[in-house]
């Protein structure tokens, strides 16, 4: 099983960072090497913290074809659509269905969100699975497992995509205020994801997580349900940077997809 991290700020869109490019060229380095290397797999499955979403119910998109654009962000022209994996979704929703330990619900919304945009406008073409977030840290690994068992039953080649940005609070012009402890979340982040280990990012201290004001914590356990013990074959650090006060971090978990000719 493959899995990564991505951040989504719309700046990394050329028609929207224009010249701020260049202040996140290591984020942009480090999508372009994860696509390179996670090959072509069936199946993107994307949970982003910006998906509408209920407090203690995951929603799983269910339109035959989701689409959004980065109007929002004054780029309406820059658009993607992609299939939904509805054989997917239906199997995730049934086995939800029958698992106390993880709920899902249909969502007839067929938008996706810039956290779901910005990863996939560099990532392989592939069918789609959109899912949310909910309001508790833990229950995202019963999720992550579930993808997973959906996954080995139909037999797909999935790639789990956790979206998220790490601390908001890095420097004093961060979008969420200055916290000295926003640099440590970060580095602690970076040093369990460098390692496989996902069971630590259940642990870590509360005040840390509050501290950081992070968006991304929640996609990250899920992924680490995903991998279950397949977290620690091959992890790749590609990038790793906070220009503008927020952490922004590029990874990928399972062998690289061998590489044409």
């Amino acid at each position: 099983m493959h899995g990564c991290i991505c951040p989504h700020p719309p700046l990394l869109i050329p028609e929207i960072g224009g010249d701020a490019l260049s202040e996140v060229a290591a984020t942009v380095q480090g999508m372009h090497r994860l696509a390179a290397d996670v090959g072509e797999p069936e199946t993107l499955v994307v949970i982003s913290p910006h998906a509408p979403a209920t407090g203690d119910t995951h929603l799983a998109k269910v339109g035959a074809r989701l689409s959004g654009d980065f109007g929002a962000f004054g780029c309406p022209q820059v658009a993607l659509s992609f299939e939904n994996d509805l054989p997917f979704v239906e199997l995730l929703l049934a086995l939800a269905g029958g698992d106390g330990a993880v709920r899902v619900e249909p969502t007839t919304d067929e938008v996706l969100d810039h956290g779901v945009l910005v990863p996939l406008y560099f990532l392989p073409q592939a069918r789609l699975v959109s899912l949310s977030i909910v309001g508790r840290y833990g229950e995202h690994r019963a999720l992550g497992r579930l993808v997973r068992r959906c996954a080995e039953e139909l037999g797909r080649d999935v790639l789990f995509v956790a979206s998220g940005d790490l601390s908001h609070r890095l420097t004093r012009s961060a979008p969420a205020g200055y916290d000295p402890r926003g640099r440590e979340f970060d580095e602690r982040i970076v040093e369990l994801v460098r390692a496989g280990d996902f069971t630590g990012l259940t642990t870590l201290d509360r005040d840390l997580v509050r501290a950081a004001g992070e968006c991304g914590l929640r996609s990250l356990i899920a992924l680490g349900g995903f991998l279950g013990d397949d977290a620690t074959d091959h992890p790749e650090v590609y990038s790793y940077e906070g220009p503008y006060g927020v952490g922004y971090l590029v990874a990928r978990f399972g062998a690289p997809a061998p590489r044409p000719g």
